[in-house]
């Protein structure tokens, strides 16, 4: 990994577990929400993640306690959604997982991931 990827914002998609890892970094350089949107545009192959609240029924509460243990990522496992990814990015392979890098736009409160640069991950965590 290169020292650019490190300050990057990251997130990790586990077609074997059903799994969206977002990590620590990602979420503090969107301003540590409380709560966020998942995303899905099929036609430019991205995901995002937005900052949200409690009042929108689709977003996803952070439970802001976990990284006190030192935890470095946020969990979702959603079979559904990590199946609608795989369907959007065809060449990915069921069982593997996948890290994407993005970017993050400032004034929406916004990381975005482009899912065709996504890469495989030898060996992910179980």
């Amino acid at each position: 990994m290169t020292d650019n990827n490190v300050t990057r914002p990251a997130i990790l998609v586990d077609l074997k577990k059903y799994r969206i890892r977002i990590h620590k970094n990602t979420l503090r350089s969107i301003g540590t929400p409380n709560y966020v949107l998942l995303l899905v545009n099929p036609e430019e192959r991205t995901l995002a993640i937005l900052c949200s609240d409690r009042s929108d029924p689709r977003a996803h509460h952070i439970n802001m306690a976990l990284f006190e243990n030192n935890k470095s990522s946020f969990e979702l496992y959603s079979r559904s959604l990590v199946k609608k990814l795989r369907d959007v990015c065809s060449s990915w392979q069921d069982s593997q997982s996948y890290r994407l890098y993005g970017e993050i736009i400032p004034p929406e409160g916004m990381a975005r991931f482009y899912m065709s640069e996504a890469v495989l991950v030898k060996g992910a965590e179980s």
